[in-house]
């Protein structure tokens, strides 16, 4: 039982990391286009910062609740 799982895992990591030369062909990331590239780095930014934003006034309110 042990070996089939052992076998599973590596036949799983083996085609995981076939895949994976498909993933780095990014459509949007290689934009020549000023324009498109400036509108993808700035909702790239708004997406990361989003959660922070969120979690930040989780904080902020459960501190002020709190006082």
């Amino acid at each position: 039982m042990g070996n089939r799982i052992a076998s599973l895992i590596v036949l799983i990591g083996a085609s995981l990391t076939a895949a994976a030369p498909s993933s780095f062909g990014c459509s949007v990331c290689s934009v020549t286009n000023e324009a498109s590239r400036y509108a993808y780095y700035a909702t790239t930014v708004l997406l990361t910062l989003m959660p922070l934003a969120m979690i930040g006034g989780v904080v902020y309110y459960i501190a002020k609740k709190g006082r």
